[in-house]
This record gives structure tokens, sequence and C-alpha cells, in this order.
């Protein structure tokens, strides 16, 4: 499971860095207007996916909660944004490369944000992760095309291949 989970990782942040570069070229405007996403914008969905991993994070770790909402906004200039996007990729590497195959399989008790007691295994969180960035990135994905721009190809098998 680990090694796939590097995969994940090492996908998420090509995927990611896809993301914020086509992103990028739309310019603030763009990125902040409401084009129709569960979180509105590019720059909130992309805030959302940094939020759900830091509390996400912070139950693997034992650490309390970083954030009582799932749309609080972390980062308002879009450079701080990407910075923290990159940073948080280059964490969840580190992370995933820190775990053995018995780690992976150990049972992590958290609450959710209602605050219902639950259970998971922390590969299962970990592969959570990989997943829920990639349903979000999707919407930014189609929130680029919408607003204009040309949403980057972020198939994996382009990333495995190098393309």
């Amino acid at each position: 499971m680990r090694d796939h989970l590097l995969q994940l990782a090492r996908y998420n942040q090509w995927a990611n860095n896809r993301i914020l570069d086509t992103a990028g070229d739309l310019g603030d405007a763009a990125r902040r207007r409401d084009a129709g996403g569960f979180f509105k914008s590019i720059h909130l969905t992309l805030n959302h996916i940094l939020v759900a991993e830091q509390i996400w994070l912070a139950r693997w770790t034992g650490d309390p909660p970083p954030h009582k909402d799932l749309d609080v906004v972390l980062h308002e200039d879009w450079g701080h944004l990407k910075a923290a996007r990159r940073h948080q990729d280059e964490a969840l590497i580190a992370l995933v490369t820190s775990q053995t195959q018995a780690q992976l399989t150990e049972v992590l008790n958290y609450k959710n944000m209602a605050g219902m007691p639950l259970k998971l295994q922390k590969g299962l969180i970990a592969l959570h992760l990989f997943n829920h960035a990639t349903h979000h990135r999707g919407q930014c994905h189609h929130m680029i095309h919408q607003l204009g721009g040309e949403a980057p190809v972020l198939d994996m098998p382009f990333f495995i291949l190098g393309l």
C-alpha cells in the first residue's frame, strides 16, 4: 500500500502544479469569480483542499483541529496560496515516505467535523486525501474551462508516462 500511496502523492503534486499553473494564467478576478463550483471559485476551492488536508493531518498527528469550518479562507493572496499548496504537497509526500506498511494499517480514532467519533486505517485516510483532492481538482478543471482557460490534462497515465 505504501508504494501505491507514494505514487498517488507524487501524482497529486503533479496535478496540483498543473492546475496552479493554468489557473495562474487566468488572472485574479477570474480565479475569484463564482464559476458554479461547490466552493464557488477556483481560489476558494483550492483553499478548501488545503483546509481539509490540514484537518486530516492534525488528526493523524493527534493535534487539535486547526480549523472549525471547511470553507475558511487560509490565503487571500494567490502567491501565498500557491506556496502553501506546494509546501503541503511536499509534506504529504514526506508523510507517506515516512510511514511503514504497519503504520499505514494502524487505526486512527478521530471525530469528524460534526463531532461524531469515527475510526479508520491511516492508509485509507491517505487514500481519501488524494481522492478528495482529485474530486475538487476536477471542479477547478471545469471552472478553468468555464472561464475560458485551457484546462490541463490531468489523467494519471500522462503523469506516469511523463507527458
